[in-house]
C-alpha cells in the first residue's frame, strides 16, 4: 500500500471530523489485513500531517495517541518518527511530542539482538536535560561552567549542548560560548576552555567554523567597543581556537566528509565574490588582472571595500573554488587581517591578529594538513616580518609559495628587510 494513500485517508478523516475511535474503525476496514501498520509507516504519516503548521493539529494528534494506546503502532516506530522532527523553533509542536513521549516512555524495554536494541535506543532523546522555565542562555552558561570545573565533556553534557545548538541556532550557540571564553582571564583556565570548546564544536564543525570566522571574529575586530575583550590571555586563546577550527574544517572539508545534519543545515549567506572569481573562464578575474599588471607595486589594503587584489597565492587562481563558503570566509578573514596589520592604529585587536598568525605558523611548522595560509595576501608578508615573533627567515620561507616567481620575489624582499 502506498504511503500517499495512507496520507489521503488521514486527511479525509480530518476533513470529515472523525473522532479517534471512528478513524481507527474506518482505517482498519479500508486497509488490507495481514499488513502491520509499522510496515505502512502509520506513525510517521500521522506525525507528518499533525506537525505541518506552527502548532500541532489536535485532531490528527489524537489519532496518533489512539494508535499508540491501542498498540496499532509500535513504540519504536513512534520514536523513529519523533526523532526525525528537527524544527525546535515550533515550541507547541515540541511540547506535544514530549507529551506523547510521556505516554509510553516508562514501558520501553529492549529484547532481541544487540543491534536491534541500539536501533531502538538511538531515537530516544535525552529527556529532562534542560531545567524547566530556565532561559537557554542560562542553561548553556551553567552547563559550560560545570564542564569547565570537571575538565571534560561527558555524553550527557554533549547531548545537552546539542539540544541547545538545535534550539538557539549556530550563531547564538557559538557566540555565547565565545563570550564564555573571553570571560576567562587566567592563562591555564583559558587554555582549558579552548580544548573544551574545540571538542564541543565538533557537534557541527563546518557551520560553527563558518560562523566563528565569518561573523563573530569580524565583529570583534572591527568594533572598537569589543577590542578590550581581545586582550591576553582570552584573546590569545580565542586566536588559537579559531586557527584550530579553521584547520580542522579546511582539512575535513576537502575530504568531502559531511554528517547528515551538516548536509541538511542551511548554508550561511556569505559575501559574493562572483565579480572577483567569474564562474566561467571566458572573462579574466580582477585578481588575475591585478597580479599580471604590475607585481612590484604595493597594494594598499586599508579599505575593507577594496577588492581582494593579490589576496591569494597565484597558484590558487585555478585551484581554489570560490563558490565554496569556507574558502570565501577564509579569504575575507585574511583580507581583514591584512587591513589591520597595515593600519596605524594599534591595540588589543592587533595583538589578537599577531597571536592568530603565530598560531598559524606554529601549526604549519608542526606539519598540519591543509594550510589556510594559502589564502593570505602576498602583501601581508611585509607586515608580518615587522612582528618580532615572526621576523625570522624560516618563517618567511614557510608562509610564501616558493614555487612561484611572485612568491620567491616576495620572500626575497621580506628576508632582505629583516
Amino acid at each position: 500500500m502506498k504511503m500517499v494513500n495512507l496520507k489521503q485517508a488521514i486527511l479525509q478523516a480530518w476533513k470529515d471530523r472523525w473522532s479517534d475511535y471512528q478513524w481507527a474503525i474506518n482505517i482498519k476496514k479500508n486497509f488490507p489485513k495481514g499488513v502491520t501498520w509499522d510496515y505502512l509507516n502509520l506513525a510517521e504519516a500521522l506525525m507528518e500531517q499533525a506537525m505541518i503548521g506552527p502548532s500541532p493539529n489536535p485532531l490528527i494528534l489524537s489519532y496518533l495517541k489512539y494508535a499508540i494506546s491501542s498498540q496499532m503502532v509500535s513504540y519504536s516506530s513512534v520514536l523513529m518518527a519523533i526523532s526525525k522532527f528537527d524544527d525546535f523553533s515550533r515550541e507547541l509542536c515540541v511540547k506535544s511530542l514530549l507529551e506523547i513521549m510521556d505516554m509510553f516512555c516508562h514501558r520501553l524495554s529492549c529484547h532481541g539482538k544487540t543491534e536491534e536494541c541500539i536501533g531502538l535506543c538511538r531515537p530516544i532523546p535525552y529527556r529532562n536535560l534542560l531545567p524547566p522555565k530556565e532561559p537557554i542562555h542560562t542553561a548553556l552558561s551553567k552547563q559550560f561552567q560545570a564542564v569547565l570545573r570537571k575538565g571534560w565533556v561527558d555524553s550527557r553534557a554533549l547531548h545537552l549542548f546539542e539540544s541547545l545548538l538545535n534550539m538557539g541556532g549556530v550563531f547564538w550557540f557559538t557566540n555565547n560560548l565565545v563570550k564564555e571564553l573571553l570571560k576567562e582571564t587566567r592563562q591555564e583556565w583559558a587554555n582549558r576552555v579552548v580544548e573544551l570548546l574545540y571538542s564541543i564544536f565538533c557537534l557541527d564543525t563546518q557551520q560553527i567554523t563558518l560562523t566563528l570566522l565569518g561573523t563573530i571574529l569580524p565583529n570583534l575586530l572591527t568594533d572598537s567597543a569589543h577590542w578590550r575583550s581581545l586582550a591576553d590571555p582570552p584573546g590569545k586563546a580565542l586566536a588559537k581556537l579559531s586557527v584550530w577550527c579553521a584547520l580542522s574544517s579546511y582539512s575535513s572539508h576537502h575530504k568531502g566528509s559531511f554528517s547528515a545534519r551538516q548536509r541538511k543545515r542551511q548554508r550561511e549567506d556569505i559575501e559574493d565574490y562572483n565579480s572577483l572569481f567569474p564562474l566561467d573562464d571566458t572573462q579574466p578575474s580582477k585578481l588575475m588582472r591585478l597580479l599580471s599588471s604590475n607585481e612590484d607595486e604595493p597594494v594598499a589594503l586599508s579599505s575593507p571595500d577594496r577588492s581582494m587584489s593579490s589576496s591569494l597565492s597565484a597558484s590558487q587562481l585555478h585551484t581554489v573554488n570560490m563558490r565554496d563558503p569556507l574558502n570565501r570566509v577564509l579569504a575575507n578573514l585574511f583580507l581583514l587581517i591584512s587591513s589591520i596589520l597595515g593600519s596605524k592604529m594599534a591595540g588589543p585587536h592587533t595583538q589578537f591578529v599577531q597571536s592568530f598568525m603565530e598560531e598559524c605558523v606554529e601549526c604549519l611548522e608542526q606539519g598540519s594538513r591543509g594550510s589556510i595560509l594559502q589564502f593570505m595576501p602576498f602583501t601581508m608578508v611585509y607586515e608580518l616580518v615587522k612582528l618580532p615573533a615572526l621576523a625570522k627567515p624560516k618563517v618567511v620561507l614557510a608562509i610564501t609559495d616558493l614555487t612561484l616567481p611572485l612568491g620567491r620575489r616576495v620572500a626575497a624582499k621580506a628576508i632582505s628587510a629583516l
